[in-house]
C-alpha cells in the first residue's frame, strides 16, 4: 500500500504542476462538454415528450417533467467517469503513459498493434459504461450513492489502468495476472481516481505506471 500511495501522490504531482497538467485540462474540457451535450439533448428533446393535460394532469406532468430533468442530471453525473475514461483513454492514454515512462526511466514499452490497443481499451472500458448503467437506481439514494459511485468507478479505474499500463510491457493475459495479484492496491489506485473523474485517466496514467514499474521491481 506504501508503494500505491507513493504512486498517487506522484500521478497528482504530474497533473497538477507537471508533465500532464495541459492534456489533463484537454480531457477535463471535452469529457464535460460531452457530458453537457449529452444531457441538454436529453432535457431539449426527451423531456418534452412528456404529455400535458389539463388540471390536476398539468401538475403531474410539470412534475414529471422536473423529475425527468433530476434524473438527467445524475445520470449525466453518473455516466461522467466512463465518458472521461473513454475519453481519456482513447486520446491522452497513451501519450501521458510514454512521458511519465520517460520521466521515471522505465524500460521502452513493446509496440502495441493499433487494432490490439483499440480493442484493449474497448473491453476494458465498455464494462464501465454497462455497469454506471445498471446501478443508476442506487445513485438516487442518499449514502448508497456515494458507497456506489466511488466504490464501483474505483474497481473499475484500478482494472482498467493497472491493465493497460501492464499491457504495454507484457502480453494482455500476463497483464491481467499483474493486475490481480496486485488487487487490493490497485483498487486503491482507482478508489484516489475516482474521486476526481474528469482527471482520472491523466492522474491514472501517471499513478499506475509509477505503481506498475515499482511493483514489477519488488
Amino acid at each position: 500500500m506504501t508503494c500505491a500511495m507513493a504512486a498517487i501522490l506522484g500521478g497528482l504531482k504530474d497533473v497538477i504542476f507537471g508533465r500532464l497538467t495541459l492534456l489533463a485540462l484537454l480531457n477535463l474540457a471535452i469529457a464535460v462538454a460531452l457530458t453537457v451535450f449529452a444531457a441538454g439533448a436529453l432535457i431539449k428533446y426527451v423531456v418534452p415528450l412528456i404529455p400535458d393535460g389539463g388540471g390536476w394532469l398539468a401538475n403531474v406532468s410539470t412534475a414529471g417533467e422536473f423529475v425527468a430533468s433530476v434524473a438527467v442530471v445524475v445520470l449525466a453525473i453518473a455516466l461522467s467517469p466512463a465518458i472521461s475514461m473513454i475519453v481519456g483513454g482513447v486520446l491522452f492514454f497513451d501519450v501521458a503513459t510514454s512521458r511519465i515512462e520517460k520521466k521515471i526511466g522505465a524500460p521502452p514499452a513493446r509496440a502495441v498493434p493499433l487494432g490490439e490497443a483499440i480493442w484493449n481499451n474497448t473491453r476494458i472500458a465498455l464494462p464501465a459504461l454497462v455497469l454506471n448503467l445498471i446501478v443508476i437506481p442506487l445513485y438516487f439514494i442518499p449514502v448508497i450513492n456515494a458507497v456506489v459511485f466511488y466504490g464501483l468507478n474505483g474497481f473499475l479505474m484500478g482494472r482498467e489502468y493497472a491493465t493497460v499500463v501492464a499491457a504495454r510491457h507484457m502480453s494482455y493475459r500476463d497483464a491481467v495476472a499483474f493486475r490481480k495479484r496486485n488487487g487490493l492496491a490497485v483498487f486503491f489506485v482507482g478508489l484516489a481516481c475516482s474521486v476526481i473523474p474528469f482527471f482520472a485517466p491523466l492522474v491514472g496514467a501517471s499513478a499506475m505506471t509509477r505503481f506498475v514499474h515499482a511493483a514489477g521491481r519488488q
